[in-house]
C-alpha cells in the first residue's frame, strides 16, 4: 500500500515536471538575434543621419558599463532581455530628438534608461552630443492619464517603426486613444514651418525626417476627408501580423477626426493583430512571444491597461522628458 502511494507520488511528480518544462519550452524567449536591424527603422524612412548621430553618441564601453549592471540588479533577467529594452529605448531616444515631448510610457524601458542616468558624467556627455542638451527625466507625478499624448506618441512611432510583438508588450497597446481633434486641425490648415515649430525639435540632422512625419500627417488627413465623402464609416483591412503599422495609424486619424467622442467603438475593429495565430507573424523581425496588452481574436476591447506600467512613478501619464 505504501509502496503504491510512493510509485503514485512519483508518477505525479514526474508529470508535473515533464508539464511545466513543456509549458516552458513553449513559452517563447526573447533572443536578442530576432531583433530588427536599423532599430526596426521602416525601409522609406530618411533617419540614415539620426541614426549615425545616435551611434556616435553612444560609447560601447557606456553601454556596456550599462549592461552589467542591470543585469546584476536583475539577476531574473537575461542578456538577451536587456537587449530588447535597450531596442526600445534606442527607439525612443530618436523620438526624443524629434519631438518636443516624448512621454515614456514603458516601466520596461524607463528601467534601463534609469540604469543609464546612473552614470552621470558619461549620460551627459551623450545628452550633449545627441541632443545638444541635457535629456531630462522627470517623472510625471500628475495621475490623470494623458491620452491624447500617447495618441500622438503612437503615431509618430507607427510611421517610422516597425512595431513588434514584444514593442505591444513592453510600451502598452498601441491605438487606444484618439488624436487631438485640435491638433489635427491644425496639421490640416497650419503651414508646416509653424507646425515644426510648434511640435518638433529641428536640427540639421532630423530636419528632413521631420519635413517627411509634416507631410505624412497632412497626407492622411486629407485621404481620411476623401474617404469620408465616399464612405461615413471608412473602410480599412484589419492587420493580421505585427511589422509596418501606418496603416493602422490611418485608421487612427479618419476615426479621431470624424469620431472622436465614439473613437475606440470604431478603432477596436482594426487595432489588435495577433500573429500567434499566423505562422506568417513569426519571422526574424518580429519577437513571437505573448503581449501584455489584451489582445483578442475577435478585435474586443479587453480593457486594461494602454501602458505597461504597474509600479513606476512615471506611469499613467509617462514620464516627461
Amino acid at each position: 500500500m505504501t509502496g503504491g502511494i510512493i510509485i503514485a507520488g512519483l508518477i505525479l511528480i514526474g508529470l508535473t515536471a515533464g508539464v511545466t518544462k513543456l509549458v516552458k519550452n513553449r513559452s517563447p524567449a526573447l533572443l536578442k538575434r530576432n531583433i530588427p536591424p536599423r532599430l526596426g527603422i521602416l525601409d522609406h524612412i530618411p533617419m540614415e543621419p539620426l541614426i549615425d548621430k545616435l551611434n556616435n553618441s553612444l560609447d560601447d564601453d557606456y553601454v556596456h558599463q550599462v549592461k552589467e549592471r542591470f543585469l546584476q540588479e536583475n539577476p531574473k533577467l537575461t542578456e538577451d532581455e536587456f537587449e530588447w529594452r535597450l531596442f526600445e529605448l534606442k527607439r525612443y531616444f530618436l523620438l526624443s530628438n524629434l519631438l518636443k515631448t516624448t512621454p515614456m510610457f514603458s516601466q520596461e524601458v524607463d528601467e534601463v534608461w534609469h540604469t543609464m542616468i546612473l552614470f552621470t558624467q558619461k549620460y551627459q556627455i551623450f545628452s550633449e552630443r545627441f541632443l545638444g542638451e541635457m535629456l531630462h527625466h522627470t517623472p510625471n507625478i500628475n495621475p490623470k492619464p494623458a491620452p491624447q499624448e500617447r495618441a500622438f506618441f503612437d503615431w509618430t512611432f507607427s510611421q517610422l517603426f516597425q512595431i513588434t510583438k514584444y514593442s505591444w508588450k513592453s510600451w502598452g497597446s498601441f491605438f487606444n486613444h484618439p488624436v487631438d481633434v485640435q491638433i489635427l486641425r491644425e496639421f490640416k490648415e497650419s503651414p508646416s514651418e509653424t507646425l515644426k515649430e510648434k511640435y518638433f525639435r529641428v536640427n540639421e540632422d532630423n530636419k528632413e525626417l521631420i519635413e517627411y512625419l509634416v507631410s505624412m500627417m497632412k497626407k492622411q488627413l486629407s485621404e481620411a476627408e476623401k474617404m469620408y465623402y465616399v464612405d461615413k464609416k471608412g473602410k480599412f483591412t484589419r492587420l493580421q501580423t505585427y511589422g509596418e503599422m501606418t496603416s493602422l495609424s490611418m485608421v487612427m486619424i479618419f476615426f479621431s477626426y470624424y469620431y472622436f467622442d465614439e473613437y475606440w467603438n470604431y478603432a477596436k475593429l482594426y487595432a489588435f493583430a495577433n500573429p500567434g495565430h499566423y505562422t506568417s507573424g513569426c519571422t526574424t523581425a518580429v519577437f513571437c512571444g505573448t503581449s501584455s496588452s489584451d489582445q483578442s481574436g475577435d478585435g474586443g476591447d479587453s480593457g486594461s491597461g494602454h501602458s505597461s506600467c504597474s509600479s513606476c512613478s512615471s506611469c499613467g501619464s509617462g514620464c516627461s522628458s
